[in-house]
């Protein structure tokens, strides 16, 4: 009834063309300016700025001259998972590339070997880059987790998962500390890295042949597939070398299902969608140096004294730089790795979305890794809600996931806000969906609101749920006592209001690129068919599955699926 009032309400149209234009360019006017305004004031502070000398003897390892030719300024490698990734990948693109064509070339003449091919060219690269020891414990922990999908007991897979993520946080023996004695700090971080994503993907090929067998009610089901061959494709998926160690990580059906999927024509249209996407990866890693060129940010944090030193207006602009260099740190790696499984043909969960276009607490755990949203979607947060999906059982879902959330990056304190503060998010988007269903809300939005004024009242809402998870963010991406100073400073500080405002034209502009990413997937899904007689042109629906292939966190992070 609510939507019948609506529709019959001339006064519910959309605003005219102009009018709509105005408040777009008004919005995103005001949200742009102010972000570069706090950017070029904490750039241009005095902290910032004579940070190389007030540190330069505590960090000349890592806030070093730099190298780029006819570059005077100082190079901020401080943030250690950015300094190793990048060096992973300066050294080992060639290997990546090559994998990705020998592939590509296999799976046009023999599919068939594809397994055995990943298995073994990923074994030599970790046993000849990262060492045997590094080798031999990704063996392991594939047989591990082989062996739970053999013993069949779900429940048991879950623990063995949790015990390998927290081993070290719960026993303080570290099982990967061999590589870091016979090989070194980088071998040990990226051996570290691999066996954390492995974790997932054991869980994950274990999980599913859990679920196939309940499903097959005939036993033979699986017909002439060997143990062996069953070894060796989940093997080449925990091995996969392009997000081996860069991730995304992906679930195995959805891996089997891309990789059996006929491979397309090698066609110009689509080497340049390849040599695009490689160089695309470049120039992020290059924009990447750039910004550690100019923001002092990782290496600022670890002074606690000289951030607090920060006028409130650079202050912002900090927590702004901080989530700016967290998204394009992991848009290189995970850009990276999608770039090289497209030349096999493969393909991974894209990367991240920007995260200064995600206002929602849902939005951010959903896009910025979807490949990590999707696995926790199917193996923690579905088999909880149930098909039913009430909402206590929603509620609880998001609970238990935000809990591995929490384990999963090794229980602190700063963990412990950022999660609860996650929940606590996603939580009330949970609740606000339940009363917009209410028939004195739709009664209410079909009297008053327009659409103009929907997206009015979600900016304002949104603003407040901005703060919120960027709040949360803070205490992952810095520390409790530094996050609790910005608090104090800002938002408990007449500097809220203005954040507020901005905040509110951020949430417009979201809502505004959400409205044309539905219009271009709309045009994407909408296919011309023409019928038997040729007489009259009809239009179909195609169901695009990349929808949920959708954005990209790094080494710790999980994904939060939301009504």
């Amino acid at each position: 009834m609510a939507e019948e009032l609506y529709e019959k309400d001339p006064g519910h149209q959309e605003l005219p063309p102009w009018q709509r234009w105005a408040a777009r360019i008004f919005h995103w006017s005001v949200y742009i300016a102010v972000g570069t305004y706090v950017v070029v004031r904490y750039t241009t502070s005095e902290v910032n700025a004579n940070l190389p000398v007030t540190l330069g003897a505590a960090l000349n390892d890592t806030l070093i001259k730099s190298t780029y030719y006819g570059v005077t300024r100082y190079w901020d490698l401080s943030d250690r998972e950015w300094r190793e990734g990048r060096r992973f990948l300066l050294s080992a693109w060639p290997w990546l590339l090559l994998h990705s064509v020998i592939g590509r070339a296999l799976g046009h003449v023999r599919p068939s070997v594809l397994p055995g091919y990943h298995v073994t060219y990923s074994l030599i690269f970790v046993a000849l880059v990262l060492g045997w020891q590094s080798a031999c414990l990704f063996i392991f922990e594939h047989a591990v987790f082989f062996a739970l999908s053999c013993i069949g007991v779900r429940t048991l897979c879950y623990v063995v998962g949790v015990l390998m993520v927290a081993h070290y946080d719960l026993s303080g023996y570290d099982l990967l500390h061999v590589v870091f004695q016979a090989h070194g700090r980088h071998a040990y971080h990226i051996t570290t890295v691999a066996f954390y994503w492995s974790v997932l993907r054991g869980c994950s090929f274990c999980l599913d042949a859990l679920m196939r067998s309940e499903a097959d009610s005939d036993p033979t089901a699986k017909g002439g597939r060997t143990c062996l061959a069953e070894y060796f494709k989940t093997l080449a998926y925990t091995l996969y070398l392009p997000p081996l160690y860069l991730g995304p990580v992906q679930n195995y059906c959805d891996f089997v299902a891309s990789m059996e999927k006929p491979k397309p024509p090698l066609t110009i249209r689509e080497v340049v969608t390849v040599v695009a996407g490689l160089v695309r990866s470049g120039a992020h890693l290059l924009l990447m140096d750039l910004l550690c060129h100019y923001f002092y940010s990782a290496a600022l944090i670890n002074a606690p004294v000289l951030v607090s030193r920060l006028d409130t207006t650079s202050l912002v602009g900090l927590g702004v730089i901080l989530n700016i260099m967290f998204y394009m740190k992991y848009r290189v790696n995970y850009g990276a790795a999608v770039s090289c499984a497209r030349i096999e043909g493969h393909t991974l969960p894209a990367p991240p979305k920007c995260i200064a276009r995600v206002h929602l607490c849902s939005h951010f755990w959903r896009y910025f890794d979807n490949g990590l949203h999707l696995w926790i979607k199917r193996y923690v947060y579905v088999p909880i809600s149930g098909p039913e999906r009430k909402a206590a059982r929603r509620i609880l879902g998001i609970a238990v996931a935000f809990a591995c959330v929490w384990v999963w990056h090794s229980m602190t304190t700063a963990v412990t806000f950022w999660a609860v503060l996650s929940f606590t998010g996603i939580a009330l988007e949970v609740v606000a969906a339940l009363i917009k269903r209410l028939d004195c809300a739709k009664s209410f939005e079909a009297k008053h609101l327009t659409p103009e004024r929907t997206r009015i009242l979600k900016a304002i809402v949104g603003s407040f749920h901005y703060l919120l998870t960027a709040t949360a963010c803070m205490f992952y991406l810095v520390d409790t006592e530094m996050t609790v100073m910005m608090i104090k400073r800002i938002i408990l500080g007449f500097s809220v209001l203005p954040l507020l405002a901005t905040m509110y034209c951020g949430a417009y502009a979201s809502q505004d690129i959400l409205e044309w990413e539905a219009k271009l997937a709309a045009a994407k899904v909408i296919e011309p068919r023409v019928d038997l007689e040729g007489a009259r042109r009809i239009e179909t629906a195609v169901e695009d599955d990349a929808g949920d292939q959708g954005a990209a966190k790094g080494m710790k992070s999980k994904y939060v699926d939301v009504p």
